[in-house]
């Protein structure tokens, strides 16, 4: 099978490579999309120490090809599924206690991971969540990226009728603004890009601020009859965001940091602030199975309309160039379409 393989940060090429085979319990699947996500992007960049070579792509949508032995889900040859790839040992204290998004054993070189970026996938037959046909398999590919938003709001407690702030509104801001609705909850978003605030208003955020050149925190509390958000998500790495996020909460506020850093800054929060304003500080990584689900479930009762937030498809002949248009922030996912014309 055909397959964009990385052996070297921004060394990615497209080579034939052995078509998998089902084994017991696994299901072969011809893959449709797949996004181009952060982690993907950090492998490319070398930002992420990896073992190479390895095919990457974790955000993927395809149809059932083949069904191995000892399968007990039905599923038709070319049902519509979400895979979810970044597997789980199911065996360590962190699985065992559904707490598998900290699993200490997900990325050991021995184990399957990844693959989106291959033509075919076989997986076990527990990471297949079949989807709609009225789903377009590209929103489908978007099923892990929104688990993941819908992990960090239940990190933090986000509630009915709340008032929350997401600082940064790239692809994964953006997500937290849609499940956020889903929620119930008043979302105002922080960006210092203008056409990425145009975005976050058109997918239906209050109030947009660039934090560049007006008083995020001020503004937050004039919006919130002066108390501040009750929920915080962070998802943009500068340090600037990180500060702002403290100064924009309410007493009994609370702050994810589901962004992760280049360095370590320290949190910009006296102890004595969090004493006096219980303020709750935490952080999201990653998604658990029932997180997923609840994903795909979204995704097929139209809540979550991602479609917005393709910013192009390309075909393995033009894997370099996604690999590249996804780094700028001009873009949101950009997703390879493995049958691109």
């Amino acid at each position: 099978m055909k397959a964009a393989v990385l052996s070297a940060p921004r060394r990615i090429e497209v080579q034939e490579v052995p078509a998998p085979v089902p084994a017991r319990g696994e299901v072969l699947v011809k893959l449709k999309y797949c996004g181009i996500c952060t982690l993907e992007q950090r492998l490319y960049t070398g930002a992420m120490k990896f073992h190479y070579p390895v095919i990457p792509g974790h955000e993927a949508s395809g149809v059932v090809a083949q069904t191995g032995e000892g399968v007990f889900t039905e599923l038709a040859l070319g049902s519509p599924v979400a895979l979810d790839l970044v597997t789980r040992c199911g065996e360590c204290y962190y699985c065992r206690t559904g707490q598998s998004n900290l699993c200490v054993n997900r990325f050991q070189n021995n184990r399957k991971l990844l693959g989106g970026f291959g033509e075919y996938i076989a997986v076990s037959a527990k990471q297949l969540f079949p989807v709609p046909a009225e789903l377009p398999l590209a929103q489908a590919a978007f099923a892990e990226p929104v688990a993941c938003c819908i992990r960090s709001l239940k990190k933090v407690g986000l509630g009915l009728a709340e008032d929350l702030l997401v600082i940064g509104a790239g692809p994964m801001g953006l997500m937290h603004l849609l499940v956020a609705q889903c929620l119930g909850a008043r979302v105002f978003v922080s960006d210092p890009d203008a056409a990425r605030r145009a975005m976050a208003l058109e997918l239906g955020a209050v109030q947009a601020v660039d934090p560049k050149s007006e008083d995020l925190p001020a503004m937050i509390k004039a919006w919130t009859e002066g108390r501040g958000a009750d929920a915080c998500v962070v998802t943009s790495p500068a340090h600037e965001a990180l500060a702002s996020a403290a100064s924009s909460v309410s007493k009994n506020g609370r702050i994810n940091i589901y962004t992760s850093y280049p360095d370590k800054p320290a949190l910009p929060l006296d102890a004595n602030t969090v004493h006096k304003d219980q303020i709750s500080i935490t952080g999201s990584e990653g998604r658990t199975e029932h997180d997923f689900l609840i994903a795909v479930r979204l995704l097929a009762f139209g809540k979550v309309r991602v479609q917005p937030l393709i910013s192009a498809l390309v075909g393995f002949d033009r894997i370099v160039e996604g690999f590249e248009a996804a780094l700028s922030p001009e873009t949101y996912r950009v997703l390879l379409e493995h049958e691109a014309e």
